[in-house]
């Protein structure tokens, strides 16, 4: 006699969420402070991240734009990628059901979140959120693995391979030197050694130039600097007219 196999109707279902951590820094330029969306919630009531559940035939990716969209208010570029974290899936997590979560990160310049849905959050320099005293469901995990997330790719202390200026993109181009470095120190919630930080930045980095001279800032606090944007792979031309 043949073995019974089980219809797969018959196997217990979790819930399925996508919860977004979405970080950006606010002031990049002037006086930068990383930050991380909280929204409102009725029911449960309490403040958490913005998400969603997975509807039926939706993928992750369809999700997560559902929740950009429906619950934050904005569109995302198509150059920005979502990271997934990883799956939050203790049975405890969610006191109205068995829900999972495939948490996600989102780094975003200050200008894409204008008009979005929640409070920009400070990010206090060990990972916390300023005046949050505790998210709904496991948030507070996933604040702090997205926090991580985006610490270790600005932190280049220890590191023996190098760190891209500004990976993320929250500062927008073109910069100074002492700019950059205060995007990084924000991020990390440090500050870093001005000398080595430049050394390190310097091969990532081309500067603006005009008539075969550098450009310096102008408008800014203390002397005129050099002015810098993000070198594109592949290319090592240090002219931009």
């Amino acid at each position: 006699m043949a073995p019974r196999t089980r219809s797969l109707d018959s196997y217990p279902r979790p819930g399925i969420t996508v919860d977004l951590a979405i970080l950006t820094v606010t002031d990049a330029d002037t006086d930068p402070v990383l930050r991380l969306l909280v929204q409102d919630r009725d029911s449960p009531a309490g403040r958490a991240l913005p998400g969603g559940f997975v509807r039926e035939r939706a993928t992750i990716a369809e999700t997560t734009l559902d929740v950009l969209s429906r619950k934050v208010g904005i569109t995302l570029d198509v150059s920005v990628t979502p990271r997934l974290l990883r799956l939050f899936d203790d049975p405890d997590r969610d006191d109205r059901s068995w829900v999972m979560s495939a948490a996600h990160a989102v780094s975003l310049p200050e200008a894409a979140l204008a008009g979005a849905k929640g409070d920009l959050v400070p990010v206090l320099p060990d990972g916390s959120l300023e005046g949050e005293s505790g998210l709904l469901f496991d948030h507070d995990e996933i604040v702090s693995a997205a926090v991580a997330d985006v610490r270790e790719r600005y932190e280049f202390r220890g590191r023996s391979e190098g760190v891209a200026p500004d990976p993320d993109g929250f500062l927008g181009a073109p910069f100074t030197l002492h700019q950059l470095r205060k995007v990084h120190e924000a991020v990390v919630g440090d500050e870093m050694h001005k000398d080595n930080f430049n050394r390190r930045m310097k091969d990532g980095l081309r500067p603006v130039m005009r008539g075969g001279t550098p450009v310096a800032s102008s408008g800014l606090r203390g002397r005129p600097a050099t002015l810098y944007r993000r070198r594109q792979a592949g290319r090592r031309s240090a002219t931009d007219e």
